[in-house]
């Protein structure tokens, strides 16, 4: 076989081998995106406890590409974590390589929220749960009170990859304050994922869920543990809805656990034992149809209750509806039912 033969063989031999290698590279980026998740995801090990919670959850007949994107992409971000996966496939198992979500990941996952629930995703959007780092991490009024800390990134900013001192500066009551990364000027530090998980099973309350900064996992809220709240020295009535042991996570009181202490909120006086649910629309928050859904036109004291003076009526009210009693508005008494036919 002559030179010029021989090269023409090896460059035959090395285009067979592209075409070969690029076809079958292909062929599995079109498995992956197009066939049955059992056949494709579900036969990783490492992603064994991911795909039995699918199964069970309210998401288990949607396709994995549907919140996750398919294979075939030309997100370099997402080629890189497709290739991050296959070398940690030969790699012992530790919790470093633990499959875990960034917080640029969490973003583009609440995308594929806002295609599925736009009415829920727009609640979010209007309500306070929507706020952005600058208006929890830049807020004059409140930096001054009180030093920033790590803790303030277990309610606010829970995905965030590093730590508080990497996220604003300065630490201290004196600023003025600034975010070190710009990018994080309109991103929003309760996203979807911080109350809610994707492979939630679809039992009840199973679908709120409270991400865990610290330990980097969401616990369904049947499962998070009743906080006791205690005015005086005395218990106060609990509701029994799990979801209300969710918002007293960060709607916490202090180490006393005191009603009404910090950022507490549980009901009490006419409205105690009730859930944060019975009044607060999920996702918006709002409270504004509120009264109506329980009360009637009129009161026992025969006022529309809606035009009474509390923070309902008005955030300058004396009277926080959260703890309002008859006796705050009738010299400490509770008021006698009115008899029928009188006004």
């Amino acid at each position: 076989m002559n030179i010029s033969h021989r090269f023409k063989f090896i460059y035959a031999t090395w285009f067979i081998l592209v075409v070969f290698l690029v076809s079958f590279g292909f062929g599995g980026l079109l498995w992956f995106n197009y066939a049955n998740p059992q056949n494709t995801c579900a036969t990783c090990h490492e992603e064994v406890s991911h795909v039995k919670s699918w199964q069970s959850s309210f998401h288990r007949d949607l396709h994995c590409r549907n919140c996750h994107g398919g294979s075939l992409t030309l997100n370099v971000h997402a080629l890189k974590e497709h290739a991050n996966r296959i070398v940690q496939h030969f790699q012992p198992a530790s919790a470093e390589t633990a499959v875990r979500l960034s917080e640029a990941q969490v973003l583009t996952l609440q995308e594929a929220c806002r295609k599925c629930h736009p009415r829920s995703y727009a609640d979010w959007q209007s309500g306070g749960h929507s706020a952005t780092y600058p208006k929890i991490f830049l807020d004059p009024k409140h930096n001054q009170m009180e030093q920033m800390a790590p803790e303030c990134l277990r309610c606010h900013g829970m995905f965030f990859d590093g730590h508080i001192e990497d996220l604003v500066t300065p630490l201290a009551t004196k600023g003025p304050w600034t975010l070190k990364d710009p990018a994080k000027l309109n991103q929003p530090v309760i996203p979807c994922l911080a109350c809610h998980q994707v492979h939630g099973t679809a039992a009840a309350y199973r679908p709120v869920q409270l991400y865990v900064r610290r330990e980097q996992t969401s616990i369904a809220a049947d499962l998070l543990p009743v906080t006791p709240i205690t005015r005086n020295g005395q218990p106060v009535k609990l509701s029994p809805d799990p979801t209300q042991r969710l918002c007293t996570q960060c709607h916490a009181p202090n180490a006393f656990r005191e009603l009404g202490s910090q950022d507490d909120r549980t009901p009490f006086g006419v409205h105690e034992g009730l859930s944060c649910l019975d009044c607060h629309s999920s996702h918006s928050n709002s409270a504004k149809a509120s009264c109506a859904t329980c009360h009637p036109a009129d009161s026992h004291c025969g006022l529309d209750v809606e035009k009474m003076d509390t923070t309902y009526l008005s955030k300058t009210s004396a009277h926080n509806i959260h703890f309002v009693a008859c006796g705050d508005c009738h010299n400490g008494q509770r008021p006698e039912k009115r008899k029928p036919g009188l006004k």
